[in-house]
């Protein structure tokens, strides 16, 4: 469901957990709870369709399916499914949205790290 190149999620936030505190991991987080907090991982973060995170979010790659109030950075790549709510700005050098999705907020593409030099 969530594409190729995913790497094994290392973090899982249930259902049925809430969060209130920022989340740090060096590995994949997929958040199917609440989380009041900021989310930062150093591979990736998948929210899934019935998550809600109030907070910023920061990883190498990112994929919402749930429902997010913040702002949002990928490094990589950030992926908005069909059921995806975004209420903040983005920041990502690739980004796919699907039909559906609602987007409240401001987009800044950045150049990935060594195009800068391309023509």
């Amino acid at each position: 469901m969530f594409g190729k190149g995913i790497g094994s999620i290392e973090t899982l936030i249930g259902k049925t957990c809430e969060i209130r505190g920022n989340i740090f991991s060096k590995g994949t987080v997929r958040i199917d709870g609440h989380i009041e907090g900021n989310v930062s991982s150093g591979e990736g973060i998948i929210v899934g369709e019935n998550a809600v995170v109030k907070g910023d979010i920061e990883a190498e790659y990112i994929i919402i399916a749930g429902h997010i109030t913040g702002d949002v950075t990928a490094r990589s790549k950030l992926e908005i499914l069909n059921t995806g709510r975004l209420y903040g700005d983005i920041k990502t050098p690739k980004l796919i949205i699907a039909e559906g999705v609602i987007f409240e907020g401001a987009c800044e593409m950045q150049k990935m790290s060594g195009e800068e030099n391309k023509k």
